[in-house]
Order: C-alpha cells, then structure tokens, then sequence
C-alpha cells in the first residue's frame, strides 16, 4: 500500500501516472479535504475504471478534478472485478490532467428549485451492518462511503441505493441490494 498525505490536486494526478509507470494492479482510493471519495481502479498500469460520487468515467473525471486537495492511497489487494464497463475508449490519465473544464457531471448537488429532504437519523447497528457489507465490495473505504451517504440519505432505503451505486460491478451492487435491504429489514430493494 501508498499512502500520502493531503497534495493539490495535480499531485494526485502525477501520483496516479507514477501507479501506471510502474504498471501497477489494483485500486488507488483518493479522498479530498471536504471528504469526497473516488476509486481509480487500474490493470498493469492502465486505469480500467475510475468512480467519483457514484459517477464513473468521464462522468467521475469532471467530479474529480473539483478536488483541490486530496490524499491517495493504493490497494494492490484490491483489485475490482472487470466487468467490461471500463474506459470505454476515452484516455481518463489524459482528461485527469487535462487543463481545460469538463462539463460537469449529471446531479452532483441538488436541483435549484427543490427543497432537499433532511438526512435521516440511522440506528448504529444498521450503518455497521451495512458498513460490513459494503466492505466486502469496495474495500476499507466502506466506511468513509457509508458515512458520507448516511449524512444525506433521507431513509434506509434512500441509503442502500446509494450505497449500491458506489459498487462497480452491476451483478454485485444488485446483490448487495437484496441482501442489505433484507439485513435492515426492508426486504428486496
């Protein structure tokens, strides 16, 4: 594992070209200052998937580069599940570096004229139910995940669909689905 300390933005991306340099395997976990979280999951040094706020691709790249300052690390132990949903053709390293903006992705924040629900209060021993679970998809940044959607999720169910999206395998994220939804007794989600 690498782990550094918060760097601007553009340290991250250089960090990100060094794992590919070295044709690294498995999953550098990056989380900003205002603790937003993305994957790059890479394959020999070849970035095979990029998720940024339950956003992926380019899509993730253009929520990713509003980081100003983040910390890395990477997970050779974790290396996702290829699912052929990848880069799909586009160069994220070249888009991740890239100067010029992005367009932003769809529904980072809510709509302007709607009034956001208020987050829910979780009973403990349901978030580590379902911080378990999701640690058995994403890794040990489960728990930095569940936290964050927790503290916008306005119900239990909002919560597992959520929590569902930041898992790159769509087979897996429907498992996971049932399975939590049972776990919290809300049944099939």
């Amino acid at each position: 594992m690498t782990h550094q300390e918060l760097m601007p933005f553009g340290g991250i991306v250089e960090q990100l070209r060094h794992f590919r340099d070295q044709g690294r395997t498995g999953t550098a976990f990056i989380v900003s200052d205002d603790n937003r979280m993305a994957q790059v999951h890479m394959n020999s040094g070849n970035i095979v998937m990029l998720l940024c706020r339950g956003h992926r691709g380019e899509a993730a790249v253009a929520a990713m580069r509003t980081m100003l300052r983040a910390s890395v690390r990477f997970d050779d132990s974790y290396v996702a599940k290829q699912t052929g949903t990848g880069a799909a053709g586009i160069n994220l390293m070249d888009l991740l570096n890239d100067p010029a903006p992005l367009r932003a992705p769809a529904r980072v924040g809510p709509h302007p004229t709607r009034q956001r629900p208020a987050p829910a209060e979780f009973a403990r021993e349901d978030l580590h139910k379902l911080e378990r679970m999701l640690a058995g998809h994403i890794g040990p940044m489960a728990t930095i995940v569940c936290a964050e959607h927790a503290s916008e999720a306005s119900d239990l169910r909002t919560l597992v669909m959520a929590l569902a999206a930041d898992i790159p395998d769509k087979k897996q994220a429907a498992d996971f689905r049932l399975d939590a939804g049972r776990a919290v007794g809300l049944g099939a989600v």
